[in-house]
């Protein structure tokens, strides 16, 4: 629907509203989701993780940062202890400041566990839609802008389309604004990351990039594809000459370990604590004795359970190591891909390969961790339309045992609505003709299981292939990235028929659990199993489907098809 509308506006070039009436309706969206119930609302003793988002802005105002990941009379890490890394704290003091300022007793150290007064809520809610503007949308514009805005016949329509579905993806905002997190921060500067090393901005992405790890540490569901990426740019601009590849490297890893000791530097000095406030920070970080999964998660082992029962047959630490062992399987190939032949559009696909297999078989997995695949693939809207307009919808099914918990049916089945009624034509507007592409220079050879022959453009020696032009050229390279060599109407098909199953198997669980007899009383949890279910098969064609595409993208860069960093 919003494809007809935006062609109805404007022949490629809608009115300058409308961009602006996008970015409004996706914060009224947010507006709107906020004022249904958050996790563990009226649900003593612990609550939820909105509890624990007010409790960590009451630790970080009224204790001394030494504190703050210690256990002391006042700070019972029992009681939702700070766990995430130390952006997450400053961010927690940032808004701990914003509530005492509107009401104190929020954030009174010991005296308000469980606080959930309307102003207090309007409050806390209205720190996340700040988040948002201060992330999510800015972030989005800035990579659409770098990854669409110039690539050969682009238009205002592609880049108003991709900017919509980013933002109005229904998972990221009920998880936020329901549910009740700042995952807002994490993904906002994860965004910006990509953005700038898409512009060709290595050593800025990288910044950007830990700190989105010094926010969250299951940003380590993107690093691996991170790291990948920006090694094989550095080997390509040191064109066989091991010093200077080199050199990049090492300017790139200063780059991670000064942002990291900025992060940390405050717990070193705070009241001379030294490598011990430090410690008591990492120790903080690691999640091995909440298991190998919680609740009732789309991924392997969890969907697996009721067969092979895990959790009692592996201990912690042989579950830790199996995880890691598959992981590091399931996202080698991408990984390696990327090493070989980096390119901006690979890159995408690269996070969304090592963030599925992260999703799908490493160690202490819930169900928000889906949100972490779903940005890159919302992200890649304009090169896999089927996909980016299915994968939410699947992210969202797959998370419902958790928003109905948190009692965020109506919210859940409103998003999902909108994202329907405004994307699941599976259409994205069409590009301007191209130009005719420039004329290859040199052929280059890929090695291995990347069979690449053919011709690719070049750049001026010495540049790597990451000079500014060549960042705006937009990963276009001549070809029609959206038309990749699978598509046609036979893919378009494929995924009209996925989407049409998704919704008929979902509906089919929503009525079992709604009207449906009641589970027997040895298998309680039937309904939020079929779940896990559904959303486990739907991730794996996911993350099938995004390996092809990767591969697609390693051989366009060997045949000249596909601009290479």
């Amino acid at each position: 629907m919003l494809t007809s509308a935006l062609a109805s506006l404007g022949d490629q070039t809608p009115p300058r509203w409308v961009l602006p009436g996008v970015l409004l309706f996706a914060v009224l969206i947010r507006v709107l989701v906020s004022t249904h119930p958050h996790s563990g609302q009226g649900e003593p003793p612990m609550f939820g993780d909105y509890e624990a988002q007010r409790h960590w802005m009451e630790v970080t105002l009224n204790t001394p940062l030494s504190q703050w990941y210690v256990h002391t009379k006042v700070n019972d890490l029992q009681y939702w202890g700070l766990d995430y890394p130390p952006l997450t704290a400053f961010q927690s003091w940032i808004c701990g400041v914003w509530m005492r300022a509107v009401e104190p007793g929020a954030v009174a150290l010991t005296t308000s566990r469980g606080w959930e007064t309307p102003v207090s809520k309007l409050a806390m809610r209205a720190t996340v839609i700040a988040s948002d503007l201060a992330f999510t949308l800015p972030a989005t514009i800035a990579f659409v802008r770098a990854f669409y805005g110039e690539e050969r016949g682009a238009n205002a329509n592609r880049m108003t389309w991709a900017t919509a579905l980013i933002l109005l993806a229904p998972a990221p905002i009920l998880v936020d604004h329901g549910h009740f997190q700042y995952n807002n921060w994490s993904l906002g500067l994860t965004t910006y990351a990509v953005a700038a090393i898409v512009r060709g901005r290595n050593v800025l992405g990288s910044v950007l990039f830990t700190a989105a790890l010094c926010h969250k540490q299951m940003s380590l569901y993107h690093a691996p594809a991170f790291f990948a990426h920006l090694l094989g740019v550095c080997l390509r601009r040191g064109r066989g000459d091991a010093r200077r590849a080199l050199v990049e490297v090492a300017k790139l890893g200063a780059a991670v370990v000064l942002t990291v000791a900025l992060h940390l530097a405050p717990f070193y000095v705070a009241d001379g604590a030294g490598g011990t406030g430090v410690a008591a920070v990492l120790t903080r970080l690691a999640p091995f004795k909440r298991g190998l999964f919680e609740d009732y998660v789309g991924n392997f082992w969890c969907a697996t359970s009721p067969i092979v029962k895990w959790r009692k047959i592996l201990s912690i630490p042989a579950a830790a190591k199996l995880s890691a062992a598959a992981t590091t399987g399931a996202m080698a190939p991408a990984m390696y891909a990327q090493v070989r032949a980096p390119s901006p559009e690979g890159f995408l696909w690269c996070m969304a390969c090592v963030s599925m297999s992260f999703f799908l078989f490493s160690f202490q997995v819930h169900e928000k961790s889906a949100l972490l695949p779903a940005l890159p693939v919302s992200m890649l809207c304009l090169r896999a339309t089927g996909l980016a307009t299915l994968a939410p919808v699947l992210v969202c099914v797959s998370m419902w045992p958790l928003l109905r918990r948190d009692g965020l049916g109506v919210a859940y089945v409103g998003c999902v609505a909108m994202f329907v009624a405004l994307f699941g034509d599976g259409t994205a507007p069409e590009r301007r003709e191209p130009p005719p592409p420039p004329s290859p220079k040199k052929r280059r050879w890929l090695p291995g299981w990347i069979p690449s022959p053919g011709k690719r453009r070049t750049t001026p020696e010495g540049d790597g292939g990451n000079d500014a032009s060549d960042a705006r050229d937009g990963n276009g390279g001549g070809a029609r990235r959206d038309e990749w060599a699978g598509a046609g109407p036979a893919e378009r098909r494929g995924w009209v028929v996925a989407g049409g199953a998704l919704a008929a198997v979902a509906v089919a669980c929503h009525a079992w659990e709604a009207i449906g007899p009641p589970p027997p009383p040895s298998l309680p949890h039937l309904h939020a199993l079929a779940f896990t279910e559904l959303g486990f098969l739907g991730f794996i064609g996911v993350y099938a489907y995004c390996y092809v595409r990767l591969w697609a993208c390693a051989r366009d860069v060997g045949a000249g098809k596909l601009k290479a960093n």
